[in-house]
């Protein structure tokens, strides 16, 4: 299980350290670092300093970081959302550097609540320009820091830039080490997109996975774990290997489906990605 990760969001119950020793227990030997409390509380020096001595003496390493949602996103509609998030995200890629870490996963475009008119006709363009004009704030950071920002295809129906086709061509002017894709399985079915087909098109501009399946029969809740085979994974895993795929397996699995604790979902998603990878 070398490149198989785990995310902290599983154990949203517990502080950082004990949800560390919840991964680390069914062998997972690196962590996606969500970014929420309890887990994280903001990424001032005094959070550096205790994240550092925590992975420090723990036999988890962080690999991949994932920022905050809400409003700290690439596709803001005007300045003042664009200083925010730039603010935001700039100190987040300052702290995964100090941590020694690969990627920052940024969610691309906002949750429609978020938007004065989701109906907007020019909404597609909008959002196209403010990612442009905060990945080109954000990359004298990126490049100081040699974070790679990943963008994420999220669970919008009918919203602009939710697939990876979309985003790819938003990705492609900017170089490859340092802009590239994550393929969330478990959102590419909440569009109804195919996840081996997002999975092509990404191409050798996907470095993240967020594995996780949707429980069909109650409304295709995501975040539940794959055994569950909502998904034919072997056609998902074929897909990873036509693109040669070499980024970290990461599951992003936070919800219990048979009232099973979160140790034995934890345990369970480990043997299964062991033997699915």
């Amino acid at each position: 299980m070398t490149n198989t990760s785990c995310s902290t969001a599983l154990f949203r119950d517990r502080d950082l350290p004990a949800a560390l020793d919840g991964i680390a227990a069914v062998g997972f030997p690196q962590v996606e670092l969500n970014v929420r409390e309890p887990h994280v509380y903001g990424s001032d020096a005094a959070e550096e300093r205790r994240l550092k001595a925590l992975f420090a003496g723990h036999s988890v390493r962080a690999r991949t970081m994932h920022a905050p949602a809400g409003r700290n996103i690439l596709a803001v509609l005007d300045e003042e959302w664009l200083s925010e998030s730039v603010g935001a995200l700039s100190g987040y890629l300052r702290l995964a550097g100090s941590l020694g870490l690969t990627e920052m996963v940024i969610h691309p475009i906002p949750n429609p609540s978020f938007l004065p008119d989701p109906d907007d006709p020019t909404l597609g363009q909008q959002e196209r320009d403010g990612i442009r004009r905060t990945l080109d704030a954000l990359m004298p950071t990126i490049e100081q820091v040699g974070v790679r920002v990943t963008l994420e295809n999220l669970p919008y129906p009918d919203m602009p830039l939710n697939n990876m086709a979309e985003l790819r061509e938003v990705v492609a002017p900017y170089p490859s080490e340092r802009v590239g894709l994550i393929i969330d399985l478990g959102h590419a079915g909440k569009v109804k997109r195919d996840p081996a087909d997002e999975i092509r098109i990404a191409g050798d501009r996907l470095c993240g996975t967020h594995i996780h399946d949707l429980d069909a029969p109650n409304g295709d809740v995501d975040h539940h774990s794959p055994a569950l085979n909502s998904y034919d994974w072997v056609a998902i895993r074929q897909a990873f290997a036509d693109i040669g795929y070499q980024g970290p397996w990461t599951m992003e699995v936070s919800q219990t489906s048979r009232g099973e604790s979160l140790e034995e979902l934890v345990a369970e998603i480990s043997v299964w990605l062991a033997g699915w990878v």
